[in-house]
């Protein structure tokens, strides 16, 4: 199927969604923060990246940022609970006006997760 890059500082989070898109049939590639997803060397490059809004070292908008400058043809979907006084919709409108395909706020219901994988990569 397709190259799945996740990126969340919750270990738990990558862990589900790893299990979630492998018994889907996707390859997964994960990190803990934007730092160290675009220090990740693939090739391919992955179809899709589900970005966390709020981690550590670079956030969610400069890793969205860096993604489209490394690979303008990977499919983006942002992911926020919303922390430091900040609403979750508004991280996630700035996600999807900075190129983000999508946005989806946690908790993540896993069928809608799947769901917009399979309607942004056709």
């Amino acid at each position: 199927m397709a190259l799945v890059l996740v990126i969340d500082d919750d270990p738990l989070f990558r862990e589900i969604a790893r299990e979630l898109l492998t018994q889907d049939g996707h390859g997964v590639l994960q990190a803990e923060n934007g730092a160290e997803a675009t220090k990740i060397a693939s090739d391919p490059a992955p179809d899709l990246a589900v970005v966390d809004m709020l981690m550590p070292e670079r956030d969610g908008i400069e890793t969205i940022r860096d993604l489209r400058g490394r690979w303008p043809g990977v499919k983006l979907i942002a992911v926020s609970a919303g922390s430091r006084g900040l609403e979750p919709s508004l991280l996630l409108r700035a996600a999807k006006a900075m190129g983000a395909d999508a946005a989806l706020e946690k908790p993540v219901d896993h069928a809608n997760l799947l769901k917009l994988i399979g309607e942004l990569l056709g």
